[in-house]
């Protein structure tokens, strides 16, 4: 920490006055090291700091008024006109702008309960809610998915760092609930290498059409099958298996 010659010293209570941070705030950013006064007195522990930290303190106060963490604070006023404070703001920024999309979430949620009511399907035995499925290119295969089937692609899951999506089909709760993840990472799939799935489809001759037109292969064009309903297969760009079944 550089002093101006000649620097006044004042009590926590002054500069807390001065930098409008509280006494207790500027003891916290004592005991962890974000903001240490320029002496100490051995004998009775007060401490002063002087007028140029003024400055330092204000900056401090409004990356805390953004909700930075203290160690990115830290790295920040280390750095304040560098890439450290680049980083450190555009990586909170992605943060915020996580939590406003969980809040909207948290909005929609509410109306939706408002508007139905605050029910939960009761679940007896067990029934598949959730399947994954490799890809070579998730962003590929969502375009395909959506353009062939029309499928509603949504965040399922939300935490502080990141944000998880995959295909969405009711909502958490209701009994038609299903989730269809796609994975790049095979070791994250169900099963390593393609996958099969099977749909339902209200127009089968339409619906090979459309998911062909798409981009998926034919594998086994619309038929009728003896004890079972009309059907068809397609491969999606990732070699996984869909069979059509007219609904």
């Amino acid at each position: 920490m550089r002093f101006v010659a000649g620097d006044e010293l004042l009590t926590i209570g002054k500069f807390a006055e001065i930098s409008g941070l509280s006494t207790h705030t500027l003891r916290h950013y004592d005991d962890v090291a974000l903001l240490n006064p320029a002496e100490v007195d051995a004998a009775t522990g007060y401490r002063r700091y002087r007028r140029s930290q003024v400055r330092e303190a204000r900056v401090i106060q409004a990356l805390r008024w953004l909700d930075l963490p203290i160690e990115d604070i830290k790295r920040a006023v280390a750095d304040p006109t560098g890439e450290t404070i680049r980083d450190v703001l555009s990586t909170q920024r992605r943060r915020l702008e996580r939590q406003q999309r969980a809040l909207t979430a948290r909005v929609a949620d509410i109306d939706y309960y408002l508007e139905k009511g605050l029910t939960m399907s009761t679940v007896t035995g067990a029934r598949p809610v959730q399947i994954k499925i490799n890809v070579e290119d998730v962003d590929a295969a969502v375009a395909f998915y959506q353009k062939a089937f029309g499928f509603h692609y949504d965040i399922t899951r939300r935490t502080e760092d990141a944000e998880y999506s995959g295909f969405v089909f009711s909502k958490y709760g209701e009994k038609d609930f299903f989730l269809l993840h796609l994975v790049a990472d095979a070791d994250q799939a169900d099963r390593p290498g393609a996958t099969t799935l099977g749909l339902l489809v209200e127009d089968l001759t339409e619906a090979h059409k459309r998911a062909v037109a798409a981009g998926a292969r034919e594998v086994v064009a619309p038929r009728d099958a003896e004890g079972m309903p009309r059907n068809s297969a397609v491969k999606d760009p990732s070699g996984n298996w869909i069979w059509l079944y007219q609904g």
